[in-house]
This record gives structure tokens, sequence and C-alpha cells, in this order.
């Protein structure tokens, strides 16, 4: 590629000479065959051939853009499309079925398609997948290896959907019986809406009646656990090991760190910050931020829990 391709690509201005690359690396350490992007200054010792920046560097080949990294992303996508060994993931999705360009979907043989599933155009169903009845698949969604869809989960256009993840198992519902715990049936289902990512190994709960809904934009990483009847709202990002008990309503653009737990029946409003770790046991209004405490040596640990036992003791 050259770097005015480059700059059509991303929508940016080439200023410089026009060079070629033939591939991509970081900053500090790019050579002369290499793209690179910078967000700051750019260290007079770069070795790119091209360089994508906010502003623009004397005898540089450089494509001159708003938001550099946006960029770099963009051309990452170009050069490195996704791959697993029996189809490339599709960029275009004509809907046309006499056009010559329109793109079915791609089954591994492995993987297990009910019959009564809806799945749309383009969309990438990794080996050892299960998709139960009546679920439907948007357009150009990839499920990557060994995801669960269990019956009725509904999952939008242009998700990825990592190896492992389960949607739509049943809630964790059980009520005190004479003879142990009785469990409630779970009828519900998941939605999931569009340009969604879920990790690897994460799970999300069916509704008991109604609905779990994952919003459009929602990024959720790897060993995630969303409960029953939980609403996670548009464009908001969870990270590793966080954890929603059930009927938790998440409020749009929020940000739950790794490790973070959220307490059944609790409301987050927009842009709430839940820092790592923390345990949210309340509602917090929008744009609220919780931190949870840093590790402590033990022995000033033995010390803290003692004054918290104190605290609740009645004076009287």
């Amino acid at each position: 590629m050259t770097a005015s391709e480059l700059a059509r690509l991303v929508g940016g201005t080439l200023a410089g000479p026009d060079r070629s690359f033939s591939g991509v690396g970081p900053l500090e350490r790019a050579g002369p065959t290499e793209a690179a992007y910078a967000v700051g200054q750019v260290p007079d010792d770069c070795g790119a051939a091209v360089l994508i920046v906010r502003e623009a560097v004397p005898r540089r080949s450089c494509v001159v853009v708003a938001d550099p990294k946006a960029a770099f992303c963009k051309l990452l996508g170009e050069l490195f499309p996704e791959h697993d060994g029996f189809v490339v993931k599709p960029r275009g999705l004509p809907r046309n079925p006499s056009d010559p360009t329109w793109v079915e979907s791609s089954v591994h043989p492995s993987a297990h398609v009910d019959p009564s599933a809806r799945v749309g155009l383009g969309v990438v169903i990794h080996p050892g997948c299960y998709v139960g009845a009546f679920c439907e698949i948007g357009d150009g969604t990839v499920l990557f290896p060994h995801v669960v869809l269990y019956p009725g989960t509904a999952v939008g256009s242009n998700c990825r959907i990592h190896a492992g993840a389960v949607l739509g198992a049943d809630g964790f519902s059980y009520e005190p019986g004479p003879q142990g715990p009785v469990k409630v049936p779970q009828v519900g289902r998941v939605i999931v809406e569009d340009d969604v990512e879920i990790g690897p190994n994460t799970v999300i709960d069916r509704a008991f009646l109604e609905q779990t809904r994952i919003g459009r934009g929602v990024k959720i990483d790897a060993l995630v656990m969303v409960g029953h009847n939980c609403v996670v709202r548009q464009g908001t990002v969870i990270a590793a090991q966080a954890g929603l008990a059930g009927s938790v309503d998440v409020g749009p653009g929020s940000q739950l760190g790794g490790q973070a737990g959220v307490s059944d029946h609790t409301t987050l409003g927009a842009g709430v910050r839940v820092g790592a770790q923390a345990g949210v046991g309340r509602d917090l209004p929008a744009g609220a931020a919780v931190l949870s405490l840093p590790g402590l040596p033990a022995r000033v640990a033995r010390k803290v829990w003692a004054q918290w036992i104190r605290l609740g003791k009645d004076p009287g």
C-alpha cells in the first residue's frame, strides 16, 4: 500500500512524499517498510516509512487525520482480515442475491445450527459452535469456536462472540423447599443488539420471564458473568471477571473494572465508573465513580477489620 492509498482509506490528507509500505509497527520500532501512528510528538529517530499523525512532520511521508489511532485501527482491519482456515470475514454485505458478490453465511461442518434458526448474510460460525432452536443471528456477526447460543437467543448485526461464550443458559434462581432448593424455571431469553463484542468464556443468562438485554455497542471482556434480567445499555464497557447479579440495570456509557461486582436489583446511572474489585450494593446516580480499597499488608488489614467491627457495635 502507498501513503496516498492509505489517505483515501482513512479519509486523511497526504503530506510529504508518497511512499509505500508493506506492514505496520509501533512508533518506537517501526522499520523502513512499515507504517506507524503517533498521537503526540514523533521521535527524531523514528524509522517508519509512513506516519499517521495529527500534524505533518517535515520531510516525512504523513497521513494527517484528526484521530491517528482510529485511522491506524482501520488500516489494521484492511491489512489483517480475520481468517479461520475456511473463510475470510467479508467486509461488504450486498443484499441482492442476483449480485455476483452476494455473501452467504459460512458455517463450519462441526458446528450445529438448528434448522429453525435465522442466520443473516456474511455470518461466520466457527468449529464446535451450537446455535439452538429459533435463534437469530444478524448480518456480519462472527461466532468464534465453541460459542453456545441457547434456544431463543437473538444476536444482532456485526457482533463478535468469542470462543466459549454461553448466551441464554438458565438464570440462577431457586426457592427454598422442604427437600432443599427448588429450581425456578427460566423462560425468558437473551437479546444482544448490534455491534456488540463478547469475550471468551463470558456467560449471559436468559431472563426469568422477559429479556436479558445487551445494548448496542457494548463491549464485554473475558470471563464476565451477566445474570438473568440484566439490562446493559448502549456503549458500556465491562472488563474481565466482573459480575452482574440478577436484574441489574447498567446505564449507557458506563465502565466496570476487572472483578467489579454489582448486587441484584441495582441500578447504575449513565456514565457510572466502577473501579477494579469494587463491590456495588446500592443504586448509583449518573456519573458516579466508586473505587475498591487497595490491597493492604495483612497486619494492617486485621487492624482495619477490628475497627470496622467496633463501628457496628451498639454504643450502649
